[in-house]
């Protein structure tokens, strides 16, 4: 008996960075080259080596970038100190930040608007973790996995929010949160619907 088979549409990347390589070229076709891009915006060489071809440059930081310039920043987001620079040297910014990293960015600023203790969940040096803390540095103390979970001092427990790199797996998330819950029984929290991992956010009630 014949069955129905559905191809789906192979991506090799989230919708956040699909969204974000559009960006790129619809800066070139608008601006014409050289345009400039913060990081790279897909960890693909051959994606990178693409937009090269036609005209895209790729800079570690902002500053790197001429004055008055056109400046793609990636899908991961950055700290806002990114944005003071750009406009100090009069560069024109697209921001191709992910919508659901935006969503972070947001909760982070109002966690440490209401005096929360952040926890973030993520890797140490990932463009997205770096952009997330830069949002309220003062505030935010990384949690990499389940053993620094179970040591990490906070100090003021009872103000506690978390907050977790988007593109970290449910499972890996899941098992950091178990933990800290276990040792923080107050830190209450909410699920963000995203497009891969569910990212999630949450804070004391």
């Amino acid at each position: 008996m014949p069955s129905l088979v559905l191809l789906a549409a192979p991506r090799g990347y989230c919708a956040g960075v699909d969204r974000a390589v559009e960006a790129v070229e619809q800066a070139l076709d608008k601006h014409g080259p050289p345009v400039y891009v913060r990081k790279q915006i897909v960890h693909n060489l051959h994606v990178v080596r693409d937009l090269e071809s036609k005209g895209a440059v790729f800079v570690d930081e902002e500053t790197e970038v001429p004055e008055g310039a056109v400046v793609v920043l990636s899908a991961h987001g950055v700290a806002p100190e990114v944005y003071r620079n750009a406009a100090a040297r009069n560069l024109t910014v697209l921001d191709a930040t992910c919508p659901l990293v935006t969503k972070v960015h947001l909760e982070a600023r109002r966690f440490a608007s209401e005096g929360h203790t952040i926890v973030l969940i993520g890797h140490a040096g990932h463009e997205e973790v770096v952009g997330t803390t830069g949002q309220a540095p003062e505030r935010t103390i990384l949690v990499q996995d389940v053993e620094e979970a179970r040591t990490v001092q906070i100090p003021d427990a009872a103000n506690l929010s978390y907050l977790t790199q988007t593109t970290l797996s449910v499972d890996e998330t899941n098992a950091i949160i178990g933990v800290l819950r276990e040792r923080f029984p107050g830190m209450g929290g909410h699920r963000a619907r995203t497009s891969a991992t569910r990212p999630r956010t949450g804070r004391t009630r």
